[in-house]
This record gives C-alpha cells, structure tokens and sequence, in this order.
C-alpha cells in the first residue's frame, strides 16, 4: 500500500493552516464557519484547487483508519479533529466554486 504524503496536498495545507489552524474555535469559528471563511476570501481558482486536492484526498486516503486520517490532517495543519471520516467528508463537501 502507498502511504499518503501530506506533500501531495499543497492547497489543502495551505487552507487548513490558513482557516482550521489552532486559534479557530478560540476565534468562535465552526470547522464549517472556518471553511466559509476560506470560500468568502477565495477566488474562483483557489476553490477549485481547493475542490480538486479535496477530491484527491478523500479518494487516496479512503482506506485510512481514523487515526491515520487524523495524523495526516494534522500534517496539513489542520488542528480539527473530525469525529469520524464521515464528518470530514461533509465538511469537504461543502465548498462551494
């Protein structure tokens, strides 16, 4: 099996350090309010970059148990927790072009 590099994932590093970074919840923001965020200050690209990654990401790493799914967030810089794999989907899935 080939080990997913957080590398791969250039757009989804810079989101999530950008937007579900540590100080998020201090901030009072939702994982989903955070993502908002991202699509309000993103253009038209960025978000489909984002999309694309996103994809690319939920497909490579669908074998993944949990806490390796969670590690490999936090390789992005991603300080969320997602409560399950399914959380993390909707919450990809949410991004809007």
């Amino acid at each position: 099996m080939t080990r997913v590099k957080a590398e791969a994932f250039p757009e989804l590093r810079r989101v999530f350090s950008g937007y579900l970074h540590e100080d998020f919840l201090q901030d009072g923001r939702t994982p989903e309010a955070a993502l908002r965020a991202f699509v309000a200050d993103a253009d038209p690209a960025e978000r489909r970059r984002f999309q694309r990654e996103a994809a690319r990401f939920l497909a490579q790493t669908a074998t993944l148990d949990v806490a390796d799914l969670n590690h490999l967030l936090v390789e992005l810089g991603c300080r969320w927790v997602p409560p399950s794999r399914d959380a993390l989907v909707k919450l990809l899935s949410k991004i809007a072009i």
